[in-house]
């Protein structure tokens, strides 16, 4: 219980700090950068030749099998490489125009969800609670508390749904 009083408190904390930083991007070392993308160059360059070394092998394969069943697997192949690269540009564009949306609704969506009547119900509930528990109050007058700070997470959960 304490525990949780000490999380909220310092989540509070942190949310207060967090508003007063610059909105600003934040840059990574240049070392680190270029650490990470010769990383993932070597990775990508790795996953390519492995790739094109199945796809020969593959075709050729295929040619020694059968002339016309080598030149469809080189179509199919073909049209195939063609589908991914227009299924990656159409989900890259997806992802911008969600990244944007995202952004909307999370600014727009924070600004109504806890207001400072709500923040008051919780605290003053929270120190009921604590009083109600450490002197020995009736568990009658205890668990109307509860079911008070029930009803006031309801409401919470019902602006957030909104």
């Amino acid at each position: 219980m304490i525990n949780g009083i000490i999380k909220l408190f310092y989540s509070e904390i942190v949310k207060t700090k967090m508003k007063s930083m610059p909105n600003k991007q934040y840059s990574i070392r240049d070392e680190y950068k270029e650490m990470s993308n010769i990383a993932m160059k070597v990775d990508s360059i790795f996953m390519i030749s492995i790739k094109a070394i199945l796809t020969l092998f593959l075709i050729v394969m295929s040619l020694r099998i059968n002339l016309i069943f080598g030149i469809g697997t080189i179509l199919i192949l073909g049209t195939y490489i063609l589908y991914k690269i227009y299924i990656e540009n159409q989900f890259k564009n997806h992802v911008k125009n969600s990244v944007g949306n995202l952004k909307n609704n999370i600014e727009q969506g924070t600004q109504y969800i806890v207001t400072d009547k709500i923040k008051q119900k919780i605290n003053a509930l929270i120190s009921l609670l604590l009083i109600g528990i450490f002197s020995n109050f009736n568990y009658i007058i205890i668990g109307c508390f509860i079911l008070v700070f029930m009803f006031t997470i309801k409401d919470i959960y019902s602006n957030i749904n909104k």
